[in-house]
């Protein structure tokens, strides 16, 4: 009878080992050994990388056997609808996912057979990526106001009230001369309060 008992829990303690070995290893390794298939299938270095278009992402991954993989995704982890398969058997995998929604989140696994791999239990995820946008600078247009009276090239006032007068009319101005300088224009030669053609004259004459 004690030897039978002893069975017993000897059977006892190796199952329980059996069970705590299983839940350190993880659901997906216990599924591999369960399946028979070989840990070489499993990917490895999963990396997902959104493009900058926002439309598409790669997920790429290695195995150390040759496989064909299918990833599985959606816009919900309990949802990984939208397929995405490989075309040939491969140990460096490079899948796009293709068409997707900018600046959403995306979920996503990878299945090899009948062998499923995620991210211990919970699928892998990444956020597509918004499309740039270039801003052009527009510059503003300023509208030129043309003047209804507009001032001759080279017309300088208050130099010679007449010469400008003359420049106006269209006549050129004069070359500033020693008389000009010596009678500007706008001085009040003769003193009578009023600065005009007369004072030029009589400051010429009297020089």
């Amino acid at each position: 009878m004690n030897n039978t008992k002893t069975v017993k829990t000897v059977l006892i303690i190796v199952i329980l080992l059996l069970v705590g070995v299983l839940g350190v290893l993880g659901v997906n390794t216990a599924k591999t050994y369960i399946g028979g298939a070989s840990a070489d299938t499993q990917p490895k270095n999963v990396l997902a990388s959104p493009n900058v278009d926002g439309k598409t992402a790669t997920i790429t991954w290695s195995s150390d056997k040759a496989t064909i993989g299918v990833v599985e995704y959606g816009t919900s982890p309990a949802a990984l609808l939208l397929r995405a398969p490989e075309s040939e058997s491969v140990i460096s995998h490079n899948v796009v996912l293709s068409p997707l929604k900018p600046g959403i989140n995306y979920y996503f696994r990878i299945r090899v057979g009948e062998e499923v791999f995620d991210n211990n239990g919970i699928p892998y995820s990444f956020k597509s990526k918004m499309p740039e946008v270039t801003v052009v600078p527009t510059m503003a247009v300023v509208p030129t106001v043309a003047s209804s009276n507009p001032v001759p090239t080279g017309c300088i006032k208050g130099t010679d009230t007449m010469a400008y007068i003359n420049c106006l009319r269209g006549k050129p101005m004069p070359a500033v001369t020693a008389a000009n300088e010596r009678c500007p224009a706008n001085v009040d030669f003769n003193k009578d309060g009023v600065i005009n053609s007369l004072d030029k004259i009589k400051c010429l004459q009297s020089n």
